[in-house]
């Protein structure tokens, strides 16, 4: 089980409130509203707070709900462990329904004149297009992004922010959020959105 706020966000829109105003009424600061957008642990004190702050009982801010009732986009960012940061990327673990799973967090956007080309050595490359007499041209140069790792019995996500041109996702052994034939490396290239909607 676990501690949903869903309804503290349904309420504070209800009464036409933002979290900048809870935070100014109350006295908590961003980093616990970031806990509470987060469905993460907050004290007791804090509860009561919002709950005289908004005239509410607690069953109106919260409820508990089963593990098992999230996406899988959901449980990453609720359960994931962040193992790894650096300058590029970070790297998160965390399990679902019996799966272990790592995702690469690319921390670099990407836009409509990037291409993600996914290659035979279990590179991951970009490319970004440039404006060229009014149509786009790919520059010559491509940028290794990483080459992600994959243990035993795990799948593997490398997952990008933003929207690019297209993914080369035939290109070598990746597959993306759409293919339904899994191949047996089961390392995924996607976007955030595709994330969302992701069911393996």
């Amino acid at each position: 089980m676990y501690i949903d706020y869903s309804k503290l966000w349904k309420l504070l829109i209800d009464k036409n409130m933002t979290k900048t105003e809870l935070m100014e009424e109350t006295g908590l600061s961003s980093r616990i509203i970031a806990k509470l957008s987060k469905n993460k642990t907050v004290t007791t004190e804090t509860l009561v707070k919002i709950c005289t702050c908004l005239n509410c009982d607690i069953s109106d801010i919260m409820e508990c709900k089963e593990e098992k009732s999230l996406s899988i986009y959901n449980y990453y960012h609720k359960f994931g462990t962040t193992i790894e940061y650096n300058e590029n990327y970070n790297v998160v673990k965390f399990e679902y329904e019996g799966q272990n799973y790592t995702v690469y967090a690319i921390k670099d956007p990407i836009t409509k004149s990037t291409i993600i080309h996914c290659g035979e050595d279990g590179t991951i490359y970009k490319e970004e297009l440039f404006p060229f007499g009014g149509i786009m041209r790919p520059s010559s140069v491509k940028t290794a992004l990483i080459k992600p790792i994959k243990q035993k019995d795990e799948t593997v996500i490398v997952l990008f922010s933003g929207k690019p041109n297209f993914f080369g996702i035939d290109e070598g052994v990746f597959i993306s959020s759409k293919n339904k034939n899994k191949k047996a490396t089961s390392i995924y290239v996607m976007t955030e959105t595709a994330f969302k909607l992701f069911e393996i």
